[in-house]
C-alpha cells in the first residue's frame, strides 16, 4: 500500500504535535498516538535501529491503517555522514482514511427513436360534388370532406402537401387551366385556415391534362373533374 501525501497547506496546518503517547512499541519499532494541531488524532512510528529501513516503518503504517488509506502528514528522514537526507524516513506521521467508493459513471440516456414514418395519403375531390358548376367555390359536402381530412391528419408532421387540380376537355385550354388552379388554391386556403400545418404547399392546375377516363362520355367527363390532394413526408409527432 502506497502512502498518500497531504498537500502543503494541509502539511502546514496539521504538522504541529499537540499531544502524544506511546501505544505500541517492539524491538524494531515504537508506535504513538498524537493529536495534531487542528484536533485531528494520527498515529506515529519511529524506526530507530541501526539495522531497521523505512519498509519496517511502512509495514507498522500499513498493518496500523489495514484497510484503510494510510496519509502522510509528515516524515523525519535519516541522515548520513554530512547530514545528507538518504530518503529513508525513520519516523513517519500518518493518518488513516476510509477509502472513498467511486463516483458512480454517469448513466448515458440512449438517443430517442427517430419518429415514425407514415403511409402517405392521397384524397380526390370529385368537383361536381364539391365544388360550385364552373366555379372554384367549395360547396359543403367539399368542407366536410376536408374538415375529415384536417382531423385524420391531427397528430403527424406533413413534409409536402400537393394540390392538383383538372377539368375535363371541355372549353378551351386556357380557361380549364384556370378554373382547375382556381379551385386547387381554393383547397389549399381552406386546408391552411382550418389547422392543417405542412412543411410546404404545391399547388397546380393541369386543366383537362391526365385524365382519368374517357372525355367523350359524361361519366368520363365527370371523372376528370377533380383536385387531388396528396401528402408526403409524413411521422408521427412526438
Amino acid at each position: 500500500m502506497k502512502l498518500r501525501l497531504l498537500s502543503a497547506s494541509a502539511m502546514a496546518a496539521a504538522i504541529v504535535v499537540a499531544a502524544g503517547c506511546t501505544t505500541a512499541s517492539g524491538p524494531t519499532y515504537n508506535l504513538d498516538v498524537v493529536t495534531l494541531a487542528n484536533g485531528t488524532q494520527a498515529y506515529r512510528v519511529q524506526c530507530l535501529g541501526v539495522f531497521e529501513s523505512s519498509k519496517t516503518c511502512m509495514a507498522k503504517v500499513n498493518e496500523v491503517c489495514g484497510d484503510k488509506t494510510p496519509l502522510r502528514v509528515s516524515s523525519v528522514d535519516r541522515a548520513a555522514s554530512g547530514f545528507t537526507p538518504k530518503d529513508d524516513p525513520r519516523e513517519i506521521t500518518f493518518i488513516c482514511q476510509t477509502p472513498q467508493a467511486p463516483a458512480p459513471a454517469p448513466v448515458v440516456q440512449p438517443p430517442p427513436p427517430p419518429p415514425a414514418a407514415v403511409q402517405p395519403r392521397t384524397i380526390t375531390l370529385n368537383a361536381d360534388a364539391n365544388f360550385a358548376f364552373d366555379k372554384a367555390d367549395l360547396l359543403p359536402g367539399g368542407k366536410q370532406t376536408l374538415d375529415k381530412f384536417i382531423q385524420e391528419s391531427d397528430g403527424v408532421n406533413i413534409g409536402t402537401v400537393a394540390i392538383s387540380g383538372y377539368t375535363d376537355s371541355v372549353g378551351s385550354k386556357a380557361y380549364n387551366d384556370r378554373l382547375s388552379l382556381r379551385r386547387a388554391q381554393t383547397v389549399r386556403s381552406y386546408l391552411q385556415s382550418h389547422g392543417l400545418h405542412a412543411g410546404q404547399y404545391e399547388v397546380n392546375g393541369y386543366g383537362f391534362s391526365n385524365p382519368v377516363a374517357p372525355n367523350t362520355t359524361p361519366e368520363g367527363r365527370a371523372k376528370n373533374r377533380r383536385v387531388e390532394i396528396e401528402t408526403s413526408g409524413i411521422t408521427q409527432r412526438q
